[in-house]
């Protein structure tokens, strides 16, 4: 769900006229980054702690990355929503991070 609120989000960023080519590539590497660590999270089921918790913290700093492309280059009419879509996964996988990391 968060990918194509995430998609969503990339789409009306890119599509605004005022977004420059830094934010474009800055979305489209947010973007790619993040959906490669959804997979490789997803990949760990099933996986020791160790590895699962590694691809956590990797998603979490994915997203994070997303909600900072996202806070400087949204200029649309979205741009709240889509801080709090982000923001919302953020602190969901943070917290499953945090729970599933425990020592």
């Amino acid at each position: 769900m968060m990918r194509a609120s995430l998609m969503a989000g990339a789409a009306l960023v890119l599509a605004g006229a005022s977004a420059s080519a830094a934010c474009r590539d800055d979305l489209i590497k947010a973007d790619q980054n993040f959906a490669k660590t959804r997979s490789e999270l997803q990949g760990t089921a099933g996986a020791v702690a160790p590895a699962k918790c590694a691809a956590y913290r990797r998603h979490v700093a994915s997203l994070t990355e997303v909600r900072n492309v996202f806070a400087r280059c949204d200029t649309g009419s979205g741009k709240a929503k889509n801080a709090a879509q982000t923001n919302a996964a953020l602190a969901e996988f943070t917290k499953q991070m945090r729970e599933s990391c425990k020592k």
